[in-house]
């Protein structure tokens, strides 16, 4: 399974990485920094699940999840990754486009519930 983890914070991004590699040792992590990367990468690959952070320099979650549905017209599952975490949020992530939402500092069982939900299904990405 391809996983692609936008985050521009260096050590979130280390530790992300090594939270999946439990629940799925298997998996085939591709990083962006920003979500401009992101969406550079998108446009030559797909993935079976993005993990993207809001709050990042150059294009933002919310700029990215619009790119992925309306420039890219991509269904791959998208979960928000954010450290915001006030009342409204989730929601407001969902009504952007995102499949999903977790907040930061990430909880490892609810990281696991989102991997599954997204990684067991028979759902393919091409190179």
């Amino acid at each position: 399974m391809k996983i692609l983890l936008v985050e521009d914070e260096e050590f979130n991004l280390m530790v992300i990485e090594e939270m999946i590699g439990i629940f799925y040792p298997d998996a085939n992590i591709t990083t962006a920094t920003n979500g401009q990367i992101a969406y550079e990468i998108l446009q030559t690959k797909s993935f079976n699940l993005i993990l993207s952070d809001i709050n990042m320099p150059i294009l933002d979650g919310y700029g990215l999840i619009k790119k992925i549905r309306e420039d890219l017209r991509l269904q791959t599952p998208t979960v928000a990754v954010t450290a915001f975490a006030i009342q409204g949020d989730k929601e407001k992530t969902l009504l952007a486009g995102f499949d999903g939402y977790i907040s930061k500092p990430i909880d490892m069982g609810e990281l696991e519930v989102v991997l599954d939900k997204y990684l067991t299904n028979k759902n393919s990405a091409e190179s």
